[in-house]
């Protein structure tokens, strides 16, 4: 399989489970801490661009505090679910390494991109952080996360039950290969943490998922 169609299959995944996965985590919110850590480096009002807007619990948690939101997600059932709980919403229906078409340089203050990440192939990775970059104003933030491990494999996704079995498309980073594509774009650290997935049912259990802020200079 090439890029595309990797990613195209973690469309298909997304769009089967959108209802299911909508009842679980419609609202839900974990790692807060990871969220307030971010919230103090926006001003008010900032213009935030979520990167897998899923069913919309970051569009509830940031647009009752006042930022300025805009969703983007490949998966067309995932938004229709995501309106469904949240009403409409400024939410970009494609493919996060596409993201240059739709914002100019230096027009955002902060990308969110929480548990998507892992979803993109490594050389697309690269571009979509490096598009981030650029679509940041200066001293713009980025929460992220990703997962540690060596290269890519195909999990069970739990909501497919028997049909969910080495479905879904999934690329873990070492340490020194997420090194070797931030460092070049200039970014600086402001946050870290480590988490290990532990909950039944979560992609990849037992994996270590990074957060980690970083700053525009």
């Amino acid at each position: 399989m090439n890029s595309e169609e990797k990613r195209n299959s973690v469309k298909k995944d997304y769009d089967l489970i959108a209802e299911q996965y909508g009842k679980d985590f419609g609202t839900f919110i974990e790692d807060l801490d990871a969220y307030e850590a971010f919230e103090k480096e926006l001003p008010k009002g900032a213009t935030i661009l979520d990167l897998g807007a899923g069913t919309g619990r970051t569009y509830a948690y940031f647009n009752k505090k006042g930022y300025d939101y805009i969703g983007l997600d490949f998966s067309p059932k995932m938004k229709e679910e995501a309106f469904r709980i949240h009403g409409e919403f400024p939410y970009i229906l494609d493919d996060m390494v596409n993201i240059k078409n739709h914002f100019e340089s230096g027009s955002v203050d902060a990308v969110f991109a929480v548990y998507s990440l892992f979803h993109l192939p490594k050389d697309d990775l690269r571009k979509v952080l490096s598009d981030a970059h650029d679509i940041l104003k200066e001293n713009g933030v980025i929460l992220m996360s990703y997962q540690l491990g060596n290269g890519e494999e195909f999990t069970d996704e739990p909501y497919l039950g028997e049909n969910g079995k080495k479905v879904l498309y999934v690329n873990c980073q070492t340490e020194e290969e997420m090194e070797s594509i931030l460092r070049p774009l200039g970014f600086v650290d402001v946050y870290e943490k480590e988490k290990v997935e532990t909950v039944d049912g979560a992609i990849n259990n037992t994996a270590t998922t990074v957060f980690r802020i970083i700053k525009k200079q």
